[in-house]
């Protein structure tokens, strides 16, 4: 039997129809195989809370754990935390006010987003009322923090993810601004903590992805297809979870999602299909302004003196309470920047501030549940330009009539030319904030004044093919680039990173793509260094012969390590011997010269070609040198940690769940993989447990545990519109619970060890036939 609206209602009645009857909402949750929710209900707010209740059942404790974080309340419960990392997240999400502007926006919710927003908080309340805290699944069972959480918590935390990529990466220097000789004193906080937000900026993240929209003149159902490839970590509250939401005539869409946000932000529907990757462009400026003499709270503007204001923060440390003043310019909170260079510091002449493009995006409740209703590319542009609130992603899409469309509508400040020469003229990109000329340019159709409207940023729409891995906005095909668009978007004319051109190989090495063929390609262990260099080096090593090649004063014979090459299969497989040894190479060639993935020299002799981006630069180089002294290096570090220089993959990269060590394909981008697989030491802000990765090798990734993996691939979607609706392969690596205990912990890791995809169970009638499908009804 399938079930209608009008079973859930007489399943939900017949059963609870007190709790019905008096408002509440209620869920029909399916599971089938893998744990996978597909969660049935008469409205998108009963929706909401089915998904919540599954979500509770699956990790629970990722949510508690950072609602505990927004609320500013990790030093009262947990201490001050190593290196005070939990005073500086307390005093700066204060600082930031997200509760008191998620209570602002309660006020201003729509009616659909405020029933959507009232369904999830009860679905997730309603399941901690019938399990106990000292029950809940997962590392956070019997805390005595657990508590119910309310719409407000939730509001500020989605504006907590609103910031991932701007003031989340600032909170060590909002915490610890204070201005010279201040009675406040020096917050107890550690350098670490500072530079380790710092330094993601400055390496764009480990968040990445890669995301493929086919359309018709590259599929063989001549209907859109899509790759959607996040690689996000195994680990903390930024996991991805997989589930379906159906409410019949109104809503139905299948993907991944992060708690804490209802909906889907991965997935696709009856006619769309959708993904996203970090974008590479800027959510925030700095600014430095000039302080009058003897006043260091205040500024000039324009040379009129302007006061900062201020704000006092009072979070609790155990039992007691400690204040601290926070100070903002008419940008923004003050930085104290010194980690990065002693003169951003706040001195007795200039301060350092910043305005972010996300701190008031309010719409991220509402922007992904209209995009699950568009019924074709068009109608999914128009939603995300009405509500712009796609906060630091690229999103790539496809439709059943077989386009595909590329954009970047990342919130961006919208600048003057003379501001922005400023800005690129900056080691921080900062600008001079005393000259009022360097403000945020408002134009007309942007969600908020100073941003750039959503019709000025990059877009395009084929019938071949769009994709995105990371690099910037300008080539979303190897035919098309995308140009004359602010940097601040991103760069333009630059190189592509390996794994863009690797990804550019995959989908111009096929003509026209099956549904297999996807997944086979997108996991595929080829890799472009091996491809462009292997045979290269195995000729010059040989060469070489057994003359050693120095390492550091220390004499290498690398004859071994070319022998072990030679027999390599050039893949990034679990069998293969030689991988290790190669990904070792290259990154000792990196760890000497860090731009040689991108320009000629030490690994590839044609330089880049900003005509041709998708090959260039390519080819061995001239001078063999730098490989081979990488490939001493990559000798010296394996037996560092005693390792066969031609050890299988499987031997070595692995995930552990549960104690059992799960091997795990593919290996780092500096390879040129579009499979991703590594270690990430800082996945998450959760406080569960993370993976001990071992001691690591001087200069390398490698430790004596091998490579444990904690990020990569995660939710990998693969999808065929055909003539009957959607078809679609998925797998979510790191598996759909949190809990140990579950059977659902480790099942789909086991999947992935053998590069098995499994059926996205989307239809009523695949989901009534899944042979381990299991059926209840919640409510609450």
């Amino acid at each position: 039997m399938l079930l209608t609206p009008a079973v859930v209602g007489v399943a939900a009645g017949a059963a609870h129809g007190e709790a019905v009857a008096s408002g509440g909402y209620t869920a029909v949750i399916r599971r089938t195989s893998y744990g996978v929710p597909h969660v049935l209900a008469t409205s998108v707010g009963n929706a909401a809370f089915g998904q919540a209740w599954a979500y509770a059942e699956d990790r629970f404790c990722d949510l508690a754990d950072q609602i505990v974080k927004v609320r500013s309340e990790r030093s009262r419960w947990f201490g001050p935390g190593p290196d005070g990392v939990n005073l500086a997240t307390d005093f700066a999400y204060q600082s930031l006010g997200l509760v008191d502007r998620a209570r602002d926006q309660l006020t201003r919710l729509q009616p659909e987003e405020r029933d959507v927003l009232n369904g999830y908080v009860r679905g997730y309340n309603a399941f901690l009322a019938a399990t106990g805290a000292a029950r809940v699944p997962g590392w956070c069972a019997g805390q005595p923090w657990i508590a119910p959480i309310t719409a407000v918590d939730v509001l500020a935390y989605q504006r907590n993810i609103a910031i991932l990529a701007s003031g989340d990466a600032l909170l060590g220097p909002i915490a610890t601004a204070a201005p010279p000789s201040s009675l406040d004193g020096a917050l107890p906080v550690g350098a670490a903590v500072t530079t380790e937000g710092l330094q993601g900026l400055q390496e764009q993240r480990a968040l990445s992805s890669n995301g493929w929209a086919l359309g018709a003149d590259k599929s063989q159902t001549g209907r859109g297809m899509l790759v959607g490839n996040p690689h996000f970590p195994w680990e903390g509250e930024l996991r991805f979870w997989e589930s379906q939401l159906t409410v019949p005539g109104n809503l139905n869409v299948y993907g991944a999602s992060l708690g804490g946000l209802p909906g889907v932000q991965i997935g696709f529907s009856d006619k769309v299909a959708w993904t996203h990757t970090i974008a590479e462009g800027s959510r925030f400026t700095f600014y430095s302004v000039d302080l009058v003499p003897g006043s260091p709270t205040t500024y000039y503007i324009d040379g009129r003196p302007e006061a900062m204001t201020s704000k006092q923060v009072t979070i609790r440390v155990g039992q007691q309470n400690v204040t601290r003043t926070m100070w903002f310019t008419r940008y923004g909170p003050v930085l104290d920047l010194s980690a990065i260079d002693p003169a951003f510091g706040w001195s007795t002449t200039t301060a350092y501030t910043y305005r972010d493009a996300n701190i008031d995006n309010d719409r991220l409740l509402r922007v992904w549940l209209n995009m699950a209703r568009a019924t074709d590319v068009a109608g999914l542009r128009a939603s995300i330009g009405r509500d712009q609130g796609i906060p630091w992603v690229n999103t790539i899409a496809t439709d059943s009539a077989g386009n595909a469309w590329y954009t970047d509508s990342s919130p961006t400040p919208n600048l003057s030319a003379a501001s922005i020469a400023e800005w690129a003229a900056h080691p921080l990109g900062a600008l001079d904030g005393s000259n009022s000329a360097n403000a945020w340019v408002v134009q007309p159709g942007a969600r908020s004044p100073g941003l750039i409207p959503f019709a000025q940023q990059p877009q395009l729409q084929r019938r071949d093919y769009v994709f995105n891995a990371n690099d910037s906005h300008w080539v979303p095909n190897q035919n098309q680039f995308l140009t004359g668009f602010s940097p601040l978007q991103g760069g333009e004319g630059t190189p592509l990173s390996a794994r863009s051109r690797q990804n550019l190989r995959l989908i111009n090495g096929t003509g026209r793509f099956d549904l297999t063929g996807l997944g086979t390609a997108i996991l595929s262990g080829d890799s472009l260094t091996a491809a462009e260099l292997a045979g290269y080096v195995v000729t010059s090593c040989r060469a070489q012969g057994t003359r050693p090649v120095y390492v550091g004063g220390t004499p290498v014979d690398i004859s071994a390590g070319c022998t072990a090459l030679a027999g390599w299969d050039r893949l990034f497989e679990l069998p293969s011997r030689g991988a290790v040894l190669w990904r070792e190479t290259i990154g000792a060639v990196l760890a000497e010269h860090p731009d040689a993935l991108t320009v000629a020299g030490p690994l590839f002799g044609v330089p880049f070609d900003p005509a041709n981006p998708g090959r260039t630069p390519r080819g061995a180089p001239t001078n063999p040198a730098p490989l081979l002294t990488g490939l001493a290096s990559a000798m010296l570090r394996m037996r560092a940690v005693r390792l066969p220089l031609n050890v299988q993959l499987q031997s070595v990269q692995y995930t552990v769940k549960a104690g059992q060590r799960i091997p795990v394909p593919g290996s780092t981008e500096n390879v040129g993989i579009a499979n991703m697989a590594q270690y990430e030491p800082f996945p998450g802000s959760s406080r569960e447990p993370f993976m001990n990765p071992g001691t690591f090798v001087e200069g390398s990734d490698l430790t004596d545990r091998g490579y444990v993996v904690n990020y990569g691939t995660s939710f990998l979607l693969t999808l065929a519109y055909t003539s009957s609706g959607p078809s679609a392969r998925c797998i979510l690596t790191f598996s759909q619970s949190g809990d140990p205990a579950s059977p659902h912990y480790a099942d789909q890791t086991l999947l992935y060890k053998n590069k098995q995809l499994r059926d996205c169970r989307y239809s009523e009638s695949s989901i009534a036939s899944d042979p381990k499908l299991s059926v209840k009804t919640v409510w609450g």
